[in-house]
């Protein structure tokens, strides 16, 4: 998804809607602006089912090693107690 996309997404709610993320087992967390970052993520490396489809890129550059494309992605991460 792209940032536009998700605006165009987000126009269809109304602004006052509280905005979650799953909890790590159970449950939801809010989503701070505070935890909303910009990060190089490498493309289609995840190998298992437990792993997220992108990955952390083992090197800043624009590609890896093993030829997984890296990009610059928009990171919501949630806030756990």
């Amino acid at each position: 998804m792209l940032v536009g996309e998700l605006i165009e997404l987000l126009r269809r709610y109304p602004e006052d809607l509280r905005v979650v993320v799953n909890g790590y087992e159970n449950g939801y967390d809010d989503l701070t602006p505070g935890r909303i970052s910009t990060e190089k993520i490498s493309l289609e490396t995840g190998k298992h089912e437990w792993e997220g489809r992108h990955g952390e890129p083992p090197y800043p550059k624009e590609e890896s090693p093993d030829g997984a494309e890296i990009v610059e992605a928009l990171v919501l991460r949630r806030t756990s107690n």
